[in-house]
C-alpha cells in the first residue's frame, strides 16, 4: 500500500513539475542577471508546442532570448557559438523523461566545462507530510545527483541546479562540482529565491574562491632542460646562466599547487615542443596536447602555430632572445673628417673661402702691376704674374694652418691675410676639437634588423633549440632575408654562450642569445668601460615566455587567478632578481681610444689618390714635354732646311748673275 502510495505521489509531482510558469520565468531571469549576467537561453522542457509559445513570452518580458525545445531527439550540441557562449544558459527541466539523455550527451560533447553555463530544474513538493516528505527528498536528491556521479563537472564548471518548492513558489539554489573525477561530487548552498526578496545569495565569491581547496588532486607537469643537471639546481640558484625559464618558473608551480591544495608530479623533456612532419607534436607541448600533463612547467614564447594546442596563462618570464652588440666607433660607418661641421657649415666656409679667393686674387693682380709699373726690383717669386692656381695654393696653406706662402706688400692685401688667417685659425681650433670627440664616440645609427644586415658588424647566434625553430619558420619579408642571408647554411654563427660572448666583447660582433644569460656573462666577464654602449635589437619580435596550459583544462581559472596572485604578492619579481641580470649600468665612462687605420682612412685615402692624380699627371707632363721637345726639333729642322734651301738658291742666283 505505502509502495503504490509512493508511485502515485511521483506521478503527481512529474505532473506538477511539467508546469513553467512566470515564476519559474522570474527565477531563471534572476539567476541569469545576478550570477554570470546572460541574455539568452536554451531551454529544455517536456511542455506542449502552444505552453511553449507562453513561456517564449514570459522570457521575452524579462528581456530574455530563448529558444526552448519539446523534443529532446534531435538537438545534438553541433551548432553552438562558441562567441556568445559565455553570455548563454543551458535550462533542463529535470522531471523530464529525456532529460537525463540531455546530460549524457552534453557530457559528451565537453558542454560542462567554461565557459558553459547550465541550470537544471527540479521540483519538490514540500506540502505532504514530514516523513513522507523526508523519503521522498532523499530519494529525490539521490537520484538528481547520481546523474552527475560520472559527469566531468570540473572547478571550472558553471552547473546550478535550482530546486523548487511548488507550494511556496520557493527555490533552493544548489550548485555542484568535483575537484577531481577520482573526487566525490561537492554540492555548494548558493541561496535561495522567493517572490518578496528575489535570490539572495550566501555568498558572492566566485568559483575560483569558493572551490581553490583541490583535496589534494594529483596534477601532473613538464619541465624543459636542455642539460640534466639542472634537475639538482632547480631552487639554490646556482648555475644560473643553463635553462633560467625553468629555474625561474619552477617555484611558481609549486606555490600554484600549492595555494589550491593540490600535489603535482614532474616529467623532464630537452625541448619546448615543435610539430613535426606529421602534423604532431613533440617535448613538453605534445604532453599537454595529448593532455598527458595538466601545465607546463616552462614558461614558452607565444608562436601563431601553438594557438590552439595549448592555453596560455598570463604568468610571464621577462626574459627574450635578442641581438647584442656593443656600438661600433662612429669611423666604421661615416667618414669623421666630414662630420665636425654641419651642412649648413660646411657650405658657409666654402662660400667664405671663395670670397677670399676672389678678393686676394684682385689684390695680388693689383700689386703684382702696381710693381710693374714703378719698376721696383722684385724678388723670384714677384717676377711671376699671379694666378687663380696660385691663390688657391696660398688659400689652402692658410686653411691647414701650414704657413703663408705669399708677402704682401700693400695694406688691402695683408688686412686680407690676416682676416684669412684669423678666420681660419678658430676654424682649425674648432675643427680639431671635434675629431678628437668623434675619434671616442660610438654610432647609434644601427636600431633595426636591416641597419645590422647592411653594417659591418658580424653576427653568432646562441645554439639552442628554439632559436633553430623560430628562425627557420619566420616569414616576415625583413627577417627571413636575414636568416637567407647571414643564417641559412653558415653553421660557424652557432656557437656556444662563452664564446659569443668574447666575440661580443672583442667588438665589432653581434650575438643573439637569451639577454638574462647574456648579462649575466657580460657582468662577470666585461670591465666596467665595457658594459657602456651596449644595444639590443630584437628578431623573434615575441612576447616574454608566457606560462601554459592543457586547452580546456577544469583548473584554468584557478591557474590564472594564482597567476595574478604570485604576481602581485611579489613572488615572481623575487625569483626574477635572483636568476636574471638586468643590463649592467655604464659607470665606468670612456676609455682610451687608439686611432686606427678605420679613423685614418680619409686621409690615407686623399693621400693615396693625391699621390695617384700627381703621378698621372707627372706621366702626362713627362708625355707632353717629349711630344712638344720633338716638336719642336722638327721645327729647327724645318728651319734648317729651307736655310740651306735658301742659301743653295742665293748662290745659284749669283752663278747666274756672273754669267
Amino acid at each position: 500500500m505505502y509502495l503504490i502510495f509512493i508511485i502515485l505521489l511521483n506521478i503527481f509531482i512529474v505532473g506538477l513539475s511539467s508546469v513553467i510558469d512566470d515564476t519559474t520565468g522570474k527565477f531563471i531571469k534572476s539567476l541569469t542577471s545576478s550570477i554570470h549576467s546572460s541574455a539568452s537561453i536554451t531551454a529544455f522542457f517536456c511542455i506542449k508546442t502552444d505552453k511553449a509559445v507562453e513561456v517564449t513570452k514570459i522570457f521575452s518580458q524579462y528581456s530574455l532570448i530563448a529558444d526552448i525545445h519539446t523534443s529532446f531527439d534531435n538537438y545534438n550540441f553541433d551548432n553552438v557559438n562558441l562567441q556568445i557562449a559565455h553570455q548563454h544558459y543551458y535550462v533542463i527541466d529535470f522531471d523530464c523523461n529525456d532529460a537525463v539523455s540531455i546530460i549524457k550527451l552534453a557530457n559528451m560533447k565537453r558542454m560542462f566545462v567554461a565557459p558553459f553555463k547550465w541550470l537544471i530544474i527540479n521540483d519538490q513538493n514540500m506540502s505532504i507530510t514530514n516523513d513522507i516528505e523526508d523519503d521522498y527528498y532523499e530519494k529525490n536528491k539521490s537520484s538528481l545527483f547520481s546523474v552527475f556521479k560520472n559527469i566531468n563537472i570540473y572547478p571550472d564548471s558553471e552547473v546550478f541546479i535550482g530546486q523548487r518548492e511548488i507550494i511556496n513558489n520557493t527555490f533552493k539554489l544548489l550548485s555542484l562540482y568535483r575537484p577531481s573525477f577520482n573526487h566525490d561530487l561537492i554540492i555548494e548552498n548558493r541561496g535561495s529565491w522567493n517572490y518578496r526578496n528575489g535570490l539572495v545569495l550566501t555568498n558572492h565569491d566566485s568559483s575560483s574562491r569558493r572551490r581553490r581547496d583541490l583535496k589534494k588532486t594529483p596534477l601532473k607537469s613538464c619541465l624543459v632542460m636542455t642539460n640534466p643537471d639542472t634537475l639538482n639546481h632547480l631552487t639554490d640558484y646556482k648555475n644560473k646562466l643553463v635553462d633560467a625559464v625553468t629555474k625561474a618558473n619552477y617555484p611558481w608551480i609549486i606555490h600554484l599547487v600549492n595555494r589550491i591544495n593540490a600535489t603535482v608530479n614532474f616529467t623532464v623533456r630537452d625541448t619546448w615542443g615543435y610539430k613535426d612532419k606529421n602534423g604532431s607534436w613533440n617535448g613538453m607541448i605534445g604532453l599537454l596536447d595529448s593532455g598527458e600533463i595538466d601545465i607546463g612547467g616552462t614558461g614558452t614564447f607565444l608562436i601563431p602555430e601553438r594557438i590552439g594546442v595549448v592555453d596560455y596563462v598570463q604568468l610571464y618570464t621577462p626574459t627574450g632572445s635578442k641581438f647584442l652588440f656593443r656600438r661600433p666607433p662612429l669611423s666604421y660607418v661615416s667618414n669623421l673628417f666630414t662630420l665636425p661641421f654641419s651642412r649648413s657649415v660646411w657650405l658657409a666656409i666654402v662660400i667664405f673661402l671663395f670670397l677670399v679667393c676672389c678678393l686676394l686674387f684682385i689684390t695680388m693682380k693689383w700689386e703684382f702691376n702696381l710693381s710693374i709699373k714703378n719698376n721696383n726690383p722684385m724678388s723670384y717669386y714677384k717676377t711671376i704674374k699671379p694666378t687663380i692656381s696660385d691663390n688657391f695654393l696660398v688659400i689652402l696653406g692658410a686653411v691647414s694652418q701650414q704657413g703663408f706662402s705669399y708677402e704682401a706688400t700693400i695694406i688691402s692685401t695683408r688686412i686680407i691675410i690676416f682676416m684669412v688667417l684669423l678666420a681660419t685659425l678658430s676654424l682649425y681650433a674648432a675643427y680639431t676639437a671635434n675629431i678628437v670627440a668623434l675619434l671616442q664616440s660610438t654610432t647609434d645609427s644601427i636600431k633595426t634588423l636591416t641597419d645590422l644586415m647592411n653594417s659591418p658588424l658580424k653576427i653568432g647566434i646562441y645554439d639552442i633549440v628554439y632559436s633553430r625553430y623560430i628562425l627557420s619558420t619566420i616569414e616576415e619579408p625583413v627577417r627571413k632575408e636575414f636568416y637567407e642571408k647571414m643564417v641559412k647554411g653558415n653553421e660557424h654563427v652557432w656557437m656556444s654562450l662563452t664564446e659569443g660572448i668574447q666575440k661580443l666583447r672583442q667588438g665589432l660582433f653581434a650575438f643573439h642569445v637569451e639577454v638574462g644569460a647574456g648579462y649575466q656573462l657580460i657582468q662577470e666577464t666585461f670591465e666596467e668601460d665595457e658594459k657602456c654602449g651596449i644595444n639590443e635589437i630584437d628578431i623573434f619580435n615575441l612576447l616574454n615566455p608566457l606560462l601554459v596550459i592543457k586547452r580546456q583544462s577544469p583548473y584554468r581559472e584557478l591557474i590564472r587567478v594564482g597567476a595574478m596572485w604570485i604576481h602581485e604578492t611579489g613572488l615572481q619579481k623575487r625569483d626574477i632578481r635572483r636568476l636574471y641580470t638586468e643590463k649592467p649600468t655604464c659607470v665606468g665612462g670612456t676609455s682610451f681610444v687608439s686611432v686606427g687605420i678605420t679613423e685614418c682612412y680619409a686621409a690615407i685615402s686623399t693621400l693615396f689618390y693625391g699621390a695617384a692624380l700627381t703621378f698621372i699627371i707627372f706621366i702626362i707632363e713627362i708625355i707632353w714635354k717629349k711630344w712638344f721637345d720633338k716638336s719642336e726639333i722638327n721645327v729647327e729642322e724645318n728651319d734648317m732646311n729651307n736655310i740651306e734651301i735658301d742659301e743653295e738658291n742665293i748662290s745659284q742666283l749669283d752663278v747666274d748673275y756672273l754669267e
